[in-house]
Protein backbone atom coordinates (compact mmCIF):
# COMPACT_ATOMS: atom_id res chain seq x y z
CA UNK A 1 0.00 0.00 0.00
CA UNK A 2 1.15 3.54 -0.75
CA UNK A 3 1.02 5.61 2.44
CA UNK A 4 -0.12 9.16 1.65
CA UNK A 5 1.36 10.78 4.76
CA UNK A 6 4.25 9.99 7.10
CA UNK A 7 1.96 8.56 9.75
CA UNK A 8 -1.56 7.23 9.91
CA UNK A 9 -3.63 5.21 7.47
CA UNK A 10 -6.32 6.84 5.36
CA UNK A 11 -9.88 5.76 4.67
CA UNK A 12 -13.09 7.35 3.42
CA UNK A 13 -16.12 7.88 5.66
CA UNK A 14 -18.49 9.31 3.07
CA UNK A 15 -20.95 10.61 2.26
CA UNK A 16 -21.10 7.92 -0.38
CA UNK A 17 -22.36 9.96 -3.32
CA UNK A 18 -23.76 7.80 -6.10
CA UNK A 19 -21.09 8.82 -8.60
CA UNK A 20 -18.30 7.40 -6.43
CA UNK A 21 -19.07 3.70 -6.85
CA UNK A 22 -20.52 1.15 -9.20
CA UNK A 23 -23.94 -0.20 -8.29
CA UNK A 24 -23.69 -3.96 -8.64
CA UNK A 25 -26.05 -4.75 -5.77
CA UNK A 26 -23.13 -5.52 -3.44
CA UNK A 27 -22.74 -2.20 -1.61
CA UNK A 28 -19.76 -3.08 0.56
CA UNK A 29 -17.86 -4.70 -2.31
CA UNK A 30 -18.53 -1.67 -4.52
CA UNK A 31 -17.13 0.60 -1.83
CA UNK A 32 -14.08 -1.58 -1.35
CA UNK A 33 -13.40 -1.47 -5.09
CA UNK A 34 -13.42 2.34 -5.07
CA UNK A 35 -11.17 2.52 -2.01
CA UNK A 36 -8.63 0.16 -3.54
CA UNK A 37 -8.72 2.03 -6.85
CA UNK A 38 -7.95 5.34 -5.13
CA UNK A 39 -5.25 3.97 -2.84
CA UNK A 40 -7.05 4.10 0.50
CA UNK A 41 -5.74 1.91 3.32
CA UNK A 42 -8.80 1.64 5.59
CA UNK A 43 -12.24 0.16 5.00
CA UNK A 44 -14.96 1.24 7.43
CA UNK A 45 -18.48 -0.08 7.88
CA UNK A 46 -21.20 -0.47 10.46
CA UNK A 47 -20.75 -3.54 12.63
CA UNK A 48 -24.38 -4.53 12.13
CA UNK A 49 -24.07 -4.01 8.36
CA UNK A 50 -21.15 -6.43 8.23
CA UNK A 51 -22.81 -9.03 10.41
CA UNK A 52 -26.00 -8.89 8.32
CA UNK A 53 -24.13 -9.80 5.14
CA UNK A 54 -24.49 -13.40 3.96
CA UNK A 55 -21.63 -15.30 5.58
CA UNK A 56 -19.92 -16.11 2.30
CA UNK A 57 -20.01 -12.47 1.19
CA UNK A 58 -18.70 -11.29 4.56
CA UNK A 59 -15.83 -13.78 4.45
CA UNK A 60 -14.93 -12.75 0.88
CA UNK A 61 -15.00 -9.05 1.78
CA UNK A 62 -12.73 -9.51 4.79
CA UNK A 63 -10.42 -11.83 2.85
CA UNK A 64 -9.97 -9.13 0.23
CA UNK A 65 -9.04 -6.64 2.96
CA UNK A 66 -6.36 -9.02 4.17
CA UNK A 67 -5.13 -9.69 0.65
CA UNK A 68 -4.47 -6.01 -0.03
CA UNK A 69 -3.26 -5.12 3.47
CA UNK A 70 -6.16 -2.85 4.36
CA UNK A 71 -7.26 -2.09 7.91
CA UNK A 72 -10.86 -2.49 9.08
CA UNK A 73 -12.73 0.11 11.14
CA UNK A 74 -16.26 -0.50 12.44
CA UNK A 75 -18.86 1.59 14.18
CA UNK A 76 -21.58 0.60 16.60
CA UNK A 77 -23.64 2.14 19.35
CA UNK A 78 -26.99 2.94 20.94
CA UNK A 79 -28.41 5.77 23.13
CA UNK A 80 -25.95 5.31 25.99
CA UNK A 81 -27.12 8.23 28.13
CA UNK A 82 -30.86 7.62 28.03
CA UNK A 83 -30.72 3.80 28.11
CA UNK A 84 -31.67 2.12 31.38
CA UNK A 85 -29.42 -0.43 33.06
CA UNK A 86 -31.06 -3.45 31.43
CA UNK A 87 -30.77 -1.96 27.95
CA UNK A 88 -27.13 -1.03 28.55
CA UNK A 89 -26.30 -4.59 29.58
CA UNK A 90 -28.19 -6.14 26.66
CA UNK A 91 -26.83 -3.78 24.01
CA UNK A 92 -23.25 -4.07 25.24
CA UNK A 93 -23.48 -7.86 25.22
CA UNK A 94 -24.85 -7.81 21.67
CA UNK A 95 -22.10 -5.50 20.39
CA UNK A 96 -19.30 -7.47 22.05
CA UNK A 97 -20.72 -10.76 20.82
CA UNK A 98 -20.78 -9.44 17.24
CA UNK A 99 -17.28 -8.04 17.61
CA UNK A 100 -15.97 -11.35 18.91
CA UNK A 101 -17.43 -13.15 15.90
CA UNK A 102 -15.97 -10.57 13.53
CA UNK A 103 -12.55 -10.79 15.17
CA UNK A 104 -12.37 -14.48 14.32
CA UNK A 105 -12.18 -13.39 10.67
CA UNK A 106 -10.68 -9.88 10.80
CA UNK A 107 -9.80 -7.83 13.86
CA UNK A 108 -10.85 -4.17 13.53
CA UNK A 109 -8.11 -1.64 14.10
CA UNK A 110 -10.66 0.60 15.79
CA UNK A 111 -14.28 0.54 16.96
CA UNK A 112 -16.00 3.90 16.65
CA UNK A 113 -19.07 5.15 18.47
CA UNK A 114 -20.76 8.36 19.56
CA UNK A 115 -23.08 9.33 22.38
CA UNK A 116 -26.34 8.99 20.40
CA UNK A 117 -27.64 11.97 22.39
CA UNK A 118 -29.00 15.35 21.36
CA UNK A 119 -26.29 17.59 22.80
CA UNK A 120 -24.61 18.83 25.96
CA UNK A 121 -27.35 21.50 26.06
CA UNK A 122 -30.14 18.93 26.55
CA UNK A 123 -31.89 19.72 29.84
CA UNK A 124 -33.03 16.16 30.56
CA UNK A 125 -29.78 15.59 32.48
CA UNK A 126 -27.31 18.04 33.99
CA UNK A 127 -24.11 17.89 31.95
CA UNK A 128 -22.08 16.15 34.65
CA UNK A 129 -24.78 13.50 35.05
CA UNK A 130 -24.99 12.92 31.29
CA UNK A 131 -21.22 12.44 31.10
CA UNK A 132 -21.24 10.03 34.04
CA UNK A 133 -24.01 7.97 32.44
CA UNK A 134 -22.06 7.94 29.17
CA UNK A 135 -18.92 6.76 30.95
CA UNK A 136 -20.75 4.03 32.87
CA UNK A 137 -22.32 2.65 29.69
CA UNK A 138 -19.10 2.76 27.67
CA UNK A 139 -16.83 1.23 30.33
CA UNK A 140 -17.80 -2.42 29.61
CA UNK A 141 -17.48 -1.85 25.85
CA UNK A 142 -14.04 -0.27 26.23
CA UNK A 143 -12.90 -3.16 28.42
CA UNK A 144 -14.34 -5.71 26.01
CA UNK A 145 -12.65 -4.09 23.02
CA UNK A 146 -9.31 -4.17 24.81
CA UNK A 147 -9.80 -7.86 25.60
CA UNK A 148 -10.48 -8.52 21.91
CA UNK A 149 -7.32 -6.65 20.92
CA UNK A 150 -8.92 -3.51 19.49
CA UNK A 151 -9.70 0.00 20.78
CA UNK A 152 -12.96 1.87 21.39
CA UNK A 153 -13.09 5.53 20.34
CA UNK A 154 -15.83 8.09 21.08
CA UNK A 155 -16.59 10.65 18.37
CA UNK A 156 -17.51 14.29 18.91
CA UNK A 157 -20.70 13.98 16.88
CA UNK A 158 -21.88 17.61 17.15
CA UNK A 159 -23.18 16.65 20.58
CA UNK A 160 -20.42 17.33 23.14
CA UNK A 161 -17.34 19.50 23.26
CA UNK A 162 -14.01 17.74 22.84
CA UNK A 163 -13.21 18.81 26.41
CA UNK A 164 -16.34 16.91 27.53
CA UNK A 165 -15.06 13.78 25.79
CA UNK A 166 -11.70 14.19 27.49
CA UNK A 167 -13.56 14.14 30.82
CA UNK A 168 -15.30 10.91 29.79
CA UNK A 169 -11.97 9.36 28.75
CA UNK A 170 -10.36 10.31 32.07
CA UNK A 171 -13.16 8.46 33.87
CA UNK A 172 -13.31 5.46 31.51
CA UNK A 173 -10.28 3.17 31.23
CA UNK A 174 -9.24 2.23 27.69
CA UNK A 175 -11.56 4.74 26.01
CA UNK A 176 -10.17 7.04 23.31
CA UNK A 177 -11.41 9.88 21.08
CA UNK A 178 -12.36 9.76 17.42
CA UNK A 179 -12.00 13.39 16.34
CA UNK A 180 -14.35 14.85 13.75
CA UNK A 181 -12.62 18.05 12.70
CA UNK A 182 -15.71 19.64 11.15
CA UNK A 183 -18.17 18.86 13.95
CA UNK A 184 -16.46 21.36 16.21
CA UNK A 185 -18.13 24.17 14.28
CA UNK A 186 -21.55 22.50 14.56
CA UNK A 187 -21.63 22.85 18.33
CA UNK A 188 -19.91 26.21 18.62
CA UNK A 189 -16.36 25.17 19.51
CA UNK A 190 -13.20 26.91 18.38
CA UNK A 191 -11.66 24.13 16.28
CA UNK A 192 -7.99 24.62 17.16
CA UNK A 193 -8.68 24.72 20.90
CA UNK A 194 -10.83 21.60 20.58
CA UNK A 195 -8.04 19.80 18.69
CA UNK A 196 -5.49 20.78 21.32
CA UNK A 197 -7.67 19.37 24.10
CA UNK A 198 -8.45 16.15 22.24
CA UNK A 199 -5.08 15.33 20.65
CA UNK A 200 -3.56 13.27 23.53
CA UNK A 201 -6.55 10.90 23.34
CA UNK A 202 -7.14 10.76 19.56
CA UNK A 203 -6.71 7.42 17.77
CA UNK A 204 -8.68 8.30 14.65
CA UNK A 205 -10.37 11.11 12.78
CA UNK A 206 -13.07 12.12 10.40
CA UNK A 207 -10.88 14.62 8.59
CA UNK A 208 -13.46 17.09 7.32
CA UNK A 209 -13.56 20.72 6.21
CA UNK A 210 -16.36 23.29 6.20
CA UNK A 211 -16.96 26.78 4.94
CA UNK A 212 -18.60 28.88 7.64
CA UNK A 213 -20.14 32.31 8.15
CA UNK A 214 -22.32 33.95 10.79
CA UNK A 215 -25.75 35.03 9.57
CA UNK A 216 -26.57 38.22 11.42
CA UNK A 217 -29.62 39.41 9.45
CA UNK A 218 -31.91 36.55 10.50
CA UNK A 219 -34.18 35.86 13.44
CA UNK A 220 -33.06 33.73 15.16
CA UNK A 221 -29.39 34.36 14.40
CA UNK A 222 -27.42 31.34 13.25
CA UNK A 223 -24.02 30.15 12.09
CA UNK A 224 -24.02 28.75 8.56
CA UNK A 225 -21.87 25.67 7.99
CA UNK A 226 -21.47 24.45 4.41
CA UNK A 227 -19.57 21.71 2.67
CA UNK A 228 -16.02 22.11 1.42
CA UNK A 229 -13.26 20.32 -0.42
CA UNK A 230 -10.56 19.50 2.12
CA UNK A 231 -8.12 22.36 2.46
CA UNK A 232 -10.43 24.96 0.93
CA UNK A 233 -12.61 25.65 3.97
CA UNK A 234 -12.19 27.20 7.41
CA UNK A 235 -11.15 24.19 9.51
CA UNK A 236 -7.42 24.43 10.40
CA UNK A 237 -6.65 20.96 9.06
CA UNK A 238 -2.89 21.43 8.69
CA UNK A 239 -2.66 22.54 12.34
CA UNK A 240 -4.78 19.56 13.37
CA UNK A 241 -2.54 17.14 11.51
CA UNK A 242 0.56 18.59 13.13
CA UNK A 243 -1.03 18.43 16.59
CA UNK A 244 -1.85 14.76 16.08
CA UNK A 245 1.69 13.99 14.94
CA UNK A 246 3.03 15.67 18.07
CA UNK A 247 0.51 14.54 20.70
CA UNK A 248 -1.61 11.58 19.59
CA UNK A 249 -0.90 8.51 21.78
CA UNK A 250 -0.28 6.14 18.85
CA UNK A 251 0.56 8.32 15.82
CA UNK A 252 1.72 5.43 13.65
CA UNK A 253 -1.62 3.69 14.18
CA UNK A 254 -3.91 6.67 13.53
CA UNK A 255 -6.99 5.82 11.48
CA UNK A 256 -7.62 8.90 9.34
CA UNK A 257 -10.84 9.01 7.32
CA UNK A 258 -11.69 11.68 4.80
CA UNK A 259 -15.26 12.84 5.33
CA UNK A 260 -16.20 15.03 2.41
CA UNK A 261 -19.35 17.13 2.11
CA UNK A 262 -19.30 18.47 -1.43
CA UNK A 263 -19.76 22.22 -1.90
CA UNK A 264 -22.29 23.44 -4.44
CA UNK A 265 -21.12 23.22 -8.02
CA UNK A 266 -18.37 20.65 -7.41
CA UNK A 267 -18.89 17.04 -8.43
CA UNK A 268 -18.14 14.33 -5.85
CA UNK A 269 -15.42 12.87 -8.07
CA UNK A 270 -13.68 16.23 -8.46
CA UNK A 271 -14.08 16.99 -4.76
CA UNK A 272 -12.59 13.64 -3.80
CA UNK A 273 -9.59 14.00 -6.13
CA UNK A 274 -8.86 17.50 -4.80
CA UNK A 275 -9.26 16.31 -1.21
CA UNK A 276 -6.85 13.43 -1.76
CA UNK A 277 -4.32 15.83 -3.29
CA UNK A 278 -4.64 18.06 -0.22
CA UNK A 279 -4.08 15.11 2.15
CA UNK A 280 -0.97 14.12 0.24
CA UNK A 281 0.41 17.65 0.71
CA UNK A 282 0.07 17.68 4.52
CA UNK A 283 3.68 16.74 5.23
CA UNK A 284 4.84 19.57 3.01
CA UNK A 285 7.83 17.76 1.56
CA UNK A 286 6.39 15.83 -1.34
CA UNK A 287 6.40 12.45 0.41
Amino acid sequence: MNRWTKVGKWGFAGPWYGELTAHTGHVQMDRLHMLREKGFEVFSAGLSDLMQLPEAERRELLAQLDACGMELAVYAGYPYITADADEVAARNEQILSSLAALCELKKPAIVMTHAHYTSRFDKRFPLDVALKRLSAALAPLAAGCKELGTKLALENHADFYCSDLVTVCLNTPDLWIFLDTGNTFLIGERPLEAFQAAAPYVIGTHFKDHQVRPVLDANPLYFEVDGSVLGEGDVPLQDCYELLLAHAPFPEELIMEIEMVCPAGVSPIEALEKSITYIQSLDGDGE
